[in-house]
């Protein structure tokens, strides 16, 4: 087992979260240009070697199915795994809406790290509930 410095964990977390992301964008059969901007966004943040980068920029091309991604996963705590579903939500909401290949692939992949079916229930649900939130203002907004 190797031992990671709580900055090492978190690039390696980040690292995966956005391989995760890209199988994410792919889902519903395409990455859309909003999708793509924050990838290269998150990328361009992070102090990522030239090899991740080429990881990651191989990936926008040709993504790589989950399973492969998780084998290199450090170990995550509860509250990092429910952060990377999070963070898996929020880069399919990117364009406004969330389709079931989408959603398929976020739940997939929750169940590979491990988060109980009623946590990820309770993640979707605030999802939900933020979605129609920001419905609301726009109701508001109308003239």
């Amino acid at each position: 087992m190797t031992v990671y410095t709580k900055t090492e964990k978190d690039k390696h977390i980040s690292f995966a979260s956005i391989r995760l992301m890209i199988c994410v964008g792919h889902a519903d059969g395409y990455i859309g240009n909003k999708e793509m901007s924050r990838i290269q966004e998150l990328v361009n943040t992070e102090h990522f070697t030239l090899k991740e980068r080429q990881i990651l920029m191989d990936d926008m091309d040709y993504p790589k199915r989950p399973e492969v991604i998780l084998e290199d996963m450090v170990d995550l705590t509860p509250v990092e795994k429910l952060t990377m579903m999070r963070k898996l939500y929020h880069m399919a909401l990117l364009d406004q809406k969330l389709s079931m290949p989408e959603s398929d692939a976020i739940r997939r992949i929750a169940c590979m790290l491990g988060i109980p079916a009623e946590k990820q229930r309770q993640v979707e649900e605030w999802v939900k509930e933020g979605i129609r939130w920001r419905e609301s203002w726009k109701e508001i907004v109308e003239e």
